[in-house]
Formats: C-alpha cells, sequence, structure tokens
C-alpha cells in the first residue's frame, strides 16, 4: 500500500471545541496532574493532544488517505505554545497534511500532520506536528 501523494495538503474543515473545566479537571487526574493551576485554570499542555482528536478528526484523516487503522503507530508528537488555553476558551482547530514520505523502500510510510489551535481573541495559541508511521508489508527486493 502506497499513500497517494495527492493527499498532500489535504485539510479537514475547520471545528470548535472548548476546554471545558470538566475535561481539564479529567485529564488532570488521568495524567495524575497535582497542581491545582493545572486542574482549575489553566490547561495542562498535552491536553492539546485530547483537543486536536475531537470530531473525529485523526480518524477522518486516515480515513480520508484509505491507511487501514490496523497499521498505523503514533510516532511523534511536538507542540509550540503560544498562549495558555485556559478553561473556558473555545478554540478553532485546523488540521493539515504537510509531508508524506517513506522509508525502507515502503515499509513504512510517514504522514505529517500539523494542526493549529486559534484562541478566543483570534490568535493563535498553539501548534501541533504530528508524525504517523504506517507500517507496510515487507516488499521484495
Amino acid at each position: 500500500m502506497a499513500i497517494d501523494r495527492k493527499f498532500l495538503g489535504f485539510a479537514l474543515p475547520p471545528f470548535k471545541v472548548t476546554a471545558t473545566p470538566e475535561r481539564i479537571a479529567r485529564f488532570a487526574d488521568a495524567i495524575g496532574e497535582r497542581n491545582p493551576l493545572y486542574r482549575e485554570r489553566i490547561a495542562p499542555p498535552t491536553f492539546l493532544k485530547v483537543l486536536e482528536g475531537d470530531d473525529n478528526s485523526s480518524r477522518r484523516i486516515l480515513d480520508a488517505l484509505a491507511v487501514p487503522l490496523p497499521r498505523v503507530l503514533h510516532a511523534e508528537q511536538q507542540f509550540d505554545y503560544l498562549a495558555p488555553v485556559r478553561a473556558g476558551d473555545e478554540l478553532v482547530v485546523e488540521r493539515r497534511v504537510t509531508d508524506l514520505y517513506d522509508k525502507k523502500g515502503g515499509e513504512m510510510e510517514f504522514i505529517v500532520i500539523e494542526t493549529s489551535f486559534t484562541g478566543p481573541s483570534g490568535m493563535l495559541a498553539a501548534r501541533s506536528r504530528q508524525i504517523v508511521l504506517v507500517r507496510n508489508a515487507a516488499r521484495s527486493h
């Protein structure tokens, strides 16, 4: 299986998410965060991973690229924070495929997905860059 390069630049329609105090508290519980700052007012940094997956966006990207879920591994994630995400903030999330490449003669394909999080003031609050690894059957040489 080779991911069609026509999907380079593929983007989902932007969607809105809210960083509710309840979601932040549940996430803080899940990661063992005890600092009240990250439980009551400001979302812990990796909380953005939860928000980017809203609207079933990760699955929708893989489906659009015809990537079978059993072959997928989360390879890498990077976040750039420009402003804190506060409890109650409504964010606009935009996700785009910015690179597609392979290694080992196509045995491993990589999808780079960049996500932007625009805050309530219209300012960019954060960006993320995710690399998804797709394992393909060994190819004969």
